[in-house]
């Protein structure tokens, strides 16, 4: 035990100097005929009393190191799913006082096992966690392997294998793939994947359908009792919106799944603006004209106003400003920029539109560089080997100076010089106010998309990194007033939460007017109105369990004396996860025990779990040592001691002061 304080050392001393005087004041020979014993007793009694609350009032500490023992956790997790619900009243044997055992339960309309583990490790991060009991029938219908998030809890998984593993005929929609958004008048994949067991030569019927509308049909014949096939399926996006397709597999079962997708309308106007003539314009429109859904100008410069540009998506300025052609700075806040920043560049009036970069240099030269991947970049993705054929391209040509980027610049591709690796961007993005910002430093493009051919016989690497660069820099952000948060697509006995955001004319949060939504659907007998919830992040809405349907909702507020509205859709798909599969998957519950160095039980061998687990030596009670701070003026001892000191002086005056 350590005593701290936080003054100087004299401090102390003064406390003393003043129960020395206090004491001295009382009794030195104010009271003679008291005995000189009796005397200094008292006037000791009462120079402790003074003294030690003058030290108190210091506010010491005192710093303990206190050790605290801690048993090995043991986390019962207990699948309590609709395909389990009837198997788990096992009980757990008696572990006795060697171990502390907590139980969690997991599931419901459908079972996400990795998501489970991952949840017991936060959950019990810094705990002594010594092992996971998981008893399941191994299905799981959400999230990952559980196998990989068994390992990460870096403790024994011991499984309960429950359930019956013994196939029944049937047939089943088992897993869909496909993008959740799609751009109007394209094609998108739909990706289908059908199990079916002990069904050998019956057929059954895979139908898509759009309402009321059939899209696609095809017949299946069950080649073997163990059968499964992934079924690819082409679908034109050729209404905007969020639109529903149901997927049905039909014959001695009948399954279906209901997907939603965002269909776009995705047609932008791309200005691209130069000053002269470059093989980059030519590169760079190439790859452009590819997609359907952009259209591209090539403008010069000389020629244009900024009210003309404003009606373009997305501006490309190449080498611009230079020294003869200036870019107002209103514009670049209004409308998405790229800007290719190369030799004839001004670098003074390009610092001056305060982009998000800048590139301070006092001598007009330029550096040959190459590209090195940022591996932290996270606003969109390239494969492996893309990036490092990228980063194999030849030289850009490239101002030469100091770069300052902004806060919040995020750079794909560093400037690499020779061989010496710079944190100068090469390719960057940024976002100001909702407007978002490329940048490519350095000309010679064309060589990237030549170099590419060469490589690789196509230009879909170069096509690639262009594409993303536009389509990322040229999507505006959400910039209403009224934001409203969900899903595209619940499931029936889900919890749906609402979320909405709401900003002021200075785009910052607020929540202090009502927000109500309206929801209407054909399901419910009339629209039903709802009030959102403060909470600390915006408004919150939690709606009660919706039976099947398309629903259309309406969020409407109004903040200083305007009103706001946010529109649109969810759907309610009537689909239960766990009725799609019976069978038990005991091989995936014995391969997560045997991954993490236990064993798979069945409930009539629980019996030999304790044995299994005192065997176990990285099961120990563990001895935490921490330090704990306490105010010397919390101590209980402190009260009573002063107490009876006060007591002590008081009973001596009592007896000898008449």
């Amino acid at each position: 035990m350590q005593l701290l304080l936080d003054y100087p050392w004299y401090f102390v001393v003064l406390c003393l100097l003043a129960g020395a005087a206090y004491s001295l004041a009382l009794y030195w020979k104010r009271i003679p005929q008291l005995p000189r014993g009796i005397r200094l007793a008292m006037a000791g009694l009462r120079f402790l009393t003074v003294s030690g609350i003058g030290l108190l009032l210091l506010a010491p500490m005192v710093k303990q190191r206190v050790n605290q023992q801690e048993k090995p956790l043991i986390v019962v997790a207990k699948d309590v799913s609709e395909s389990t619900q009837d198997l788990n009243n096992w009980q757990m044997p008696s572990l006795g006082t060697t171990y502390e055992v907590v139980t969690d339960s997991f599931g419901g309309k459908t079972t996400d096992i990795a998501t489970a583990l991952q949840e017991i490790g936060n959950r019990y991060a810094g705990r002594n966690l010594g092992a996971v009991i998981l008893s399941s029938d191994g299905i799981y219908n959400q999230g990952t392997d559980p196998t990989i998030a068994a390992s990460s809890l870096a403790v024994p998984v011991y499984t309960v294998a429950l359930g019956d593993t013994t196939h029944y005929p049937d047939a089943n929609i088992t897993h869909l793939r496909y993008n959740h958004v799609a751009y109007l008048g394209n094609k998108f994949p739909l990706e289908v994947t059908i199990q079916a067991h002990r069904l050998k030569g019956q057929r059954g019927t895979l139908s898509i359908a759009q309402g009321s509308k059939r899209l696609y049909s095809q017949e299946i014949t069950y080649s073997d009792n163990t059968y499964s096939t992934t079924q690819t399926i082409t679908l034109d996006a050729d209404h905007a919106g969020l639109q529903s397709y149901t997927i049905t597999l039909s014959g001695t079962t009948t399954t279906s799944r209901t997907i939603a997708i965002e269909v776009i309308d995705g047609h932008q106007k791309i200005a691209l603006v130069a000053s002269a003539p470059h093989p980059d314009i030519a590169a760079l429109k190439q790859v452009v004209e590819k997609n359907p859904n952009y259209q591209m100008e090539i403008l010069e410069a000389s020629n244009l106003n900024s009210r003309q540009l404003k009606e373009y998506s997305l501006l490309i300025l190449h080498n611009l400003p230079n020294s003869r052609i200036q870019i107002p700075s209103e514009l670049i806040q209004q409308v998405p920029t790229l800007f290719i920043v190369g030799t004839q560049t001004d670098l003074n009036r390009f610092n001056a539109l305060h982009s998000g970069l800048e590139i301070v240099t006092r001598v007009r030269k330029s550096d040959e560089v190459t590209a090195s991947l940022n591996s932290s970049f996270a606003l969109f993705h390239f494969d492996d080997e893309t990036a490092h054929r990228l980063e194999q391209m030849p030289p850009l040509t490239s101002p030469f100076g100091t770069y300052r980027p902004g806060g919040n610049l995020q750079t794909l591709f560093f400037a690499k010089i020779g061989t010496l690796a710079s944190d100068r961007p090469l390719v960057a993005f940024c976002q100001q106010d909702g407007i978002r910002r490329g940048f490519i430093v350095g000309e010679g493009l064309w060589r990237w998309r030549l170099h590419d051919y060469l490589l690789t016989g196509s230009h879909s690497d170069f096509d690639q990194l262009i594409d993303k660069t536009i389509v990322y820099t040229s999507l505006q952000t959400n910039k209403d007033h009224l934001h409203v948060t969900t899903r595209h697509i619940y499931r029936t006995g889900e919890n749906i939460l609402v979320e909405a955001q709401l900003y002021d004319d200075n785009f910052e949060p607020v929540n202090t007017p009502d927000v109500d939504l309206e929801l209407r659907s054909d399901t419910l007998p009339a629209p039903q109105r709802y009030l959102f919830n403060r909470s600390a992040a915006g408004y919150t809405l939690p709606l009660a369990q919706l039976p099947p349907g398309r629903y259309s909702y309406s969020a409407n507020t109004t903040l200083a004396g305007k009103k706001y509205t946010n529109t649109g859709y969810f759907i309610v798909e009537d689909i239960n996860l766990e009725q799609s599969n019976h069978v038990a998957n005991h091989a995936l519950l014995n391969t997560l025990a045997q991954t993490t160095g236990a064993q798979m039980l069945y409930p009539d061998q629980l019996d030999q779990l304790p044995q299994l687990l005192a065997s176990r030596d990285d099961l120990k009670t563990t001895v935490y040592s921490h330090t704990r701070y306490t105010e010397f003026l919390n101590l209980p001892l402190i009260f009573i001691l002063i107490v009876l000191l006060l007591a002590a002086e008081w009973a001596l005056r009592k007896l000898f002061i008449p």
